[in-house]
């Protein structure tokens, strides 16, 4: 409250930053072995929520998000903020924990403006960085609304122990980490606990992660494939969603560069370079033209978009186009035949094959719902 005495700041510490992976889920029903890392939380606001009738989980993340002070105030934005009508203290506080994901409820309706459209409950993903080129953003923009698309419709559960996803973070932020760093991934889709699942997370390479592996784990481009089929989706905008999945599997694969890797070819390259750190003003300013004509679809390096250079243009507003989205969950029979028809579409483009008596095998050691999956990692993007 204002004016209330401060405690002591000494040895005040936050395991986690507020620019970090999240701390915890808020799914009512995530076991606790999932949330293994420290969750400091307002012990009297977590008490306050749970006594209010908030369930344990989301009240910990609001709890979690009070433990910190705001870094912005507002003059004539405190006191008389109403907090019965106005979310301005909560939003002061959530918007300064720049976390990979953020869960926001939605805003106060504004009687000033009634016919404004409505907003409902969003969770962000927010780890990515901003790209070169309008393409690039909107491919990965694509991909994580089809992925989780993907889950909502064959029902996935991809969740693994915080500490996993902490792990994660940390080897992404190596340098060249596609090629040669693994990450940890569910590598089955049962429910966690399930007795499907002998060894729930392993560490996969981004190909693998992609792509499958093995004939346990499809990959989640195939599994896009197979929720386009679902959705029978249009000729025009499976097109486009092909030419964006090709450049993100392509990137996994390592068969292009990422956009840092490009860059530091480019500074290595210049002939003004003199392999001696120093990036002087004529490399920084004909690097930034570059990325400037990278962004304006002027400059495509096959580095950067391998097939697909030269067949690329500049995103518009004008371009915009919408193909129905399904999110209303399948059976397992529905989900093992479309990704049959994945499958047996790459066997037919000559993809990879497996011999009758390794399917044979694994349909004896593998549970029900691993044979219906079986095969599904055969289907990567290259074959289509």
């Amino acid at each position: 409250k204002p004016g209330a005495p401060r405690p002591p700041l000494t040895h005040v510490y936050h395991p986690c930053r507020r620019y970090d992976s999240i701390s915890c889920y808020l799914s009512d029903d995530t076991p606790d072995t999932l949330n293994d890392i420290p969750c400091e939380v307002d012990e009297e606001l977590l008490e306050l929520l749970l006594a209010r009738g908030m369930d344990s989980a989301l009240a910990q993340h609001v709890a979690h998000i009070f433990v910190r002070d705001p870094l912005v105030i507002f003059e004539g934005n405190i006191e008389e903020v109403l907090d019965a009508a106005a979310t301005d203290h909560w939003e002061n506080l959530q918007s300064t924990n720049w976390n990979t994901m953020r869960w926001k409820p939605p805003p106060p309706s504004d009687p000033a403006k009634p016919c404004s459209p409505h907003i409902g409950w969003r969770t962000e993903f927010r780890s990515m960085e901003v790209q070169l080129s309008d393409f690039e953003n909107a491919a990965w923009t694509v991909f994580i609304v089809l992925v989780t698309r993907v889950l909502l419709v064959f029902d996935l559960d991809l969740r693994i122990p915080l500490s996993f996803v902490d792990a994660n973070m940390h080897r992404a932020h190596k340098r060249n980490a596609i090629a040669e760093q693994k990450f940890f991934f569910r590598n089955c889709f049962s429910p966690i606990g399930s007795s499907h699942c002998q060894s729930e997370v392993e560490e996969m390479t981004m190909e693998e992660i992609m792509k499958g592996k093995g004939d346990y784990f499809p990959g989640l481009v195939p599994m896009i494939y197979a929720y386009l089929e679902h959705i029978n989706c249009d000729a025009r905008s499976y097109q486009r969603i092909d030419m964006y999945l090709t450049l993100i599997v392509d990137r996994a694969l390592g068969k292009t560069m990422t956009n840092a890797a490009w860059m530091r070819d480019f500074v290595r390259r210049h002939p003004d370079y003199k392999q001696d750190s120093v990036v002087g003003p004529t490399i920084a300013h004909d690097l930034m033209k570059a990325c400037n004509d990278i962004g304006t679809a002027t400059l495509q390096p096959k580095e950067l978009f391998g097939s697909l250079a030269g067949r690329l243009n500049e995103v518009s507003a004008g371009q915009a186009y919408g193909s129905p989205l399904a999110s209303e969950k399948v059976s397992a029979d529905c989900r093992s035949e479309l990704i049959r028809r994945i499958v047996t579409r790459a066997e037919g483009a000559g993809g990879r094959r497996r011999s009758n008596s390794s399917h044979i095998a694994a349909q004896e050691r593998k549970s029900q719902y691993h044979h219906e999956m079986n095969g599904a990692a055969a289907a990567g993007l290259r074959d289509f």
